[in-house]
């Protein structure tokens, strides 16, 4: 038996969706509101197994989008949504929000009974175009989240990284960069253990292989004798593998 609460600002629609729901023989309604507001007490009273949310008419976009985020602030059980567009761009956005699936206006009651047990069970139902989207929308967070990780490298220490990056030597990079040896060797350690590498070649490898903004070689382009400029600000290096040092 699946539990379902209706909630829909449109009072023709909530009457019809809970008197549909209540010929199917596994399906119990367990109450229903006009808006997100009004469905507090029943959320809080009722166990329900997935809310159904309306999101037609005065209910489409921004508005039902706000209406799924104070939702989700007051409610874990599923939510399934119907009335929106079967476009990608609009379920990424209700998903983002947090729905357990979704019904669009071309559906069938057949199909949103089935995404009401789909929701119950954790699965997600969608068309590729939509798949496609979300998984988008994945890999995007996930270099966001990767940046949030990312080491930080000083500015000499990003200067360091582009020229054994260019093939120099610790006596090259000393000398283009004005400062000891053995301050040149400390730094090629630092930037050893903040990217997680274990030699100069897996740095160079990295900066190939993560390709970020890195200042140019001292003296431009093919050049080895103009000073390698100082800069005091830190950038975050973004994709640095995990190999132990």
């Amino acid at each position: 038996m699946i539990r379902v609460a209706v909630i829909s600002p449109v009072r023709i629609y909530l009457q019809g969706l809970a008197h549909l729901l209540e010929t199917e023989e596994d399906v119990r309604l367990v109450g229903t509101a006009p808006g997100v507001g009004a469905a507090a007490a029943l959320l809080a009273g009722a166990d329900a197994d997935v809310v159904l949310l309306d999101m037609t008419g005065e209910m489409a976009g921004e508005p039902g989008l706000d209406a799924l985020h104070r939702l989700a602030e007051r409610t874990a059980v599923p939510c399934v949504v119907i009335g929106i567009p079967d476009r990608p761009d609009d379920v990424v956005a209700c998903a983002e929000a947090g729905i357990a699936g979704y019904v669009t206006n071309e559906h069938s009651f057949t199909d949103l009974v089935g995404t009401l047990r789909s929701a119950t069970r954790g699965e997600f139902s969608c068309q590729a175009g939509v798949a496609a989207g979300l998984v988008g929308r994945l890999a995007a967070l996930a270099r966001v989240h990767r940046v949030a990780r990312a080491p930080r490298l000083t500015s000499r220490e990003l200067q360091i990284v582009a020229l054994i990056e260019s093939g120099h030597a610790n006596k090259e990079i000393a000398r283009l960069l004005h400062i000891q040896l053995t301050t040149v060797k400390n730094h090629v350690h630092n930037v050893l253990e903040k990217l997680g590498v274990g030699s100069r070649a897996e740095v160079a490898a990295a900066v190939r292989g993560f390709r970020t903004t890195l200042p140019e070689p001292p003296g431009g382009s093919g050049s080895r004798t103009r000073p390698y400029p100082d800069r005091s600000d830190s950038f975050a290096f973004e994709g640095a593998p995990a190999h132990s040092p």
